[in-house]
């Protein structure tokens, strides 16, 4: 009754873009100049969301031309946000951003908003990502077993071939506190899940995880700010994120494309944001860095610039490798323990055949088959970028080849930057990631959307960036 109830208050797609619109206005707009660059800035960080707006009506019409000509926008803008980010990471000077309320009415806005995420992540029903992570930790804890190593979640006979295999082990765990909270009932550990009679956990389950997530990445945005610029600017960054078109939601009246409808958009950036907020116990740091890349793995790609970013200071490199390290190898120590292989392989082909392979493999409903994206709609490209030079594993592929060299290089722009340039740097290599993926690719907004707000609203403004070796 409740989540129904909810969902009568769950802004649409259109309301979800004129809402955030008009709070970014209300906080940061000005009004005196309407072509001015806070507005055109401002404006620039919705360009994709007018793209995305309505994506999902080409998810049963992917050969039509004019999917082609908005998955291609997609594509590009997510590219020139990566470039905008590299762009904050070299700036010295910043706009002159003022808020247009007093620190009383930032207060009760942001109350506001908080209230319609809420409403929003609990009145709306999770989809893919959220349905089958909270299925994975289910299964977990039916039989002590984690998805990878998971005959009944693997394979072709498997709930969507296996989609529930395919995230990362601290994500499956961050579902069980809730589902114990949501009384989620235990299943034999040799029930198939398939099977009618199989008892699938509460979807509350997936979407208090998500919801305590994204409240985590808030406070840790609103601190980090805070720290770089004041407290005022701070509330207003916190109150334009957390309703930001892409969090609401984008994609079509029935499901979105993004947001707080699925965990895997919400929870490694707020794990991320924690580890930025942490950058000054670098131990801290490099513990929590290496936990999101254990909540969804795409963390780990800015691990080089961030280590980079110690090195040149020549402060607090080691406690932040060790912290890095550490967390790595208890997770992988985790990972292992827990993933059952075959005779004749190992878990670390398992662990990659569940996640990478599945999410780019081109198999039977595998995402790197998927037409919904740049890459399906363009086959000709895709036959060299997206195809390995080496072998069949998605490893060697050029796109990701050729990212993977930009993250290496990373770790030398990361030079003499300060926190908010390496707020850009992040905000360049999380939106990277989405130029070599190929299922809705460009839709992760949330991914390098809070780091690119740091980046813009704290870069030229200098503030105690001590660092504790």
């Amino acid at each position: 009754m409740l989540p129904y109830f909810l969902g009568i208050f769950v802004p649409s797609p259109g309301g979800a873009f004129w809402l955030g619109l008009l709070v970014a206005a209300v906080i940061f707009g000005d009004f005196e100049r309407f072509a001015s660059r806070r507005n055109l800035t401002l404006a620039a960080l919705f360009a994709v969301a007018v793209l995305l707006v309505d994506v999902m009506r080409w998810n049963e019409r992917p050969d039509s031309p004019l999917a082609a000509w908005a998955f291609t926008g997609i594509y590009v803008g997510t590219g020139l946000y990566a470039l905008w980010g590299l762009a904050l990471s070299r700036r010295e000077t910043a706009l002159p951003w003022t808020v247009n309320l007093p620190r009383s009415g930032l207060r009760a806005l942001l109350g506001i908003v908080l209230t319609i995420s809420a409403v929003t992540a609990l009145g709306r029903e999770p989809d893919d990502a959220g349905y089958y992570s909270n299925l994975g930790a289910r299964r977990l804890v039916e039989t002590g077993i984690l998805p990878y190593g998971d005959p009944m979640l693997k394979g072709p006979d498997a709930p969507a071939y296996g989609a529930s295999a395919t995230y990362g082990p601290l994500l499956y765990l961050s579902h069980v506190p809730f589902q114990w909270i949501a009384a989620a009932e235990a299943n034999p550990a040799d029930a198939n899940p398939m099977d009618p009679t199989y008892v699938r956990p509460p979807i509350v389950a997936t979407q208090m995880a998500t919801l305590a997530f994204f409240l985590a990445g808030l406070w840790a945005l609103y601190t980090i700010v805070a720290r770089l610029r004041d407290p005022d600017i701070a509330l207003g960054v916190t109150a334009l994120y957390a309703c930001s078109p892409y969090i609401l939601g984008l994609g079509g009246t029935t499901h979105v494309v993004g947001g707080l409808a699925f965990v895997s958009h919400i929870a490694p950036s707020s794990v991320m944001l924690l580890a930025f907020a942490a950058l000054r116990r670098p131990a801290w740091a490099g513990a929590l860095l290496a936990a999101a890349a254990g909540v969804l793995f795409y963390p780990v790609f800015v691990f080089p610039a961030w280590v980079g970013w110690f090195v040149w200071r020549r402060a607090g490199v080691r406690s932040f490798v060790a912290g890095f390290v550490i967390t790595g190898l208890l997770i992988g120590a985790f990972v292992a323990a827990f993933t059952p292989v075959p005779e004749g392989s190992n878990v670390v082909s398992v662990f990659l055949e569940s996640t990478l392979e599945h999410q780019e493999g081109v198999g039977p409903q595998e995402y790197g088959a998927s037409q919904f994206g740049f890459w399906g709609t363009q086959p000709r490209l895709a036959a060299f970028w997206q195809q390995p030079i080496v072998g069949s594993s998605s490893l060697f592929k050029p796109t990701f080849l050729v990212y993977g060299l930009a993250c290496l290089a990373a770790f030398f722009l990361a030079r003499g930057r300060t926190m908010a340039q390496l707020a850009g740097i992040t905000a360049a290599l999380t939106a990277g990631v989405q130029l070599w993926k190929t299922h809705a690719a460009g839709s992760y907004v949330e991914w390098y959307l809070p780091f690119l707000l740091i980046a813009l609203f704290a870069v030229g403004h200098r503030s105690r960036e001590t660092t504790n070796a």
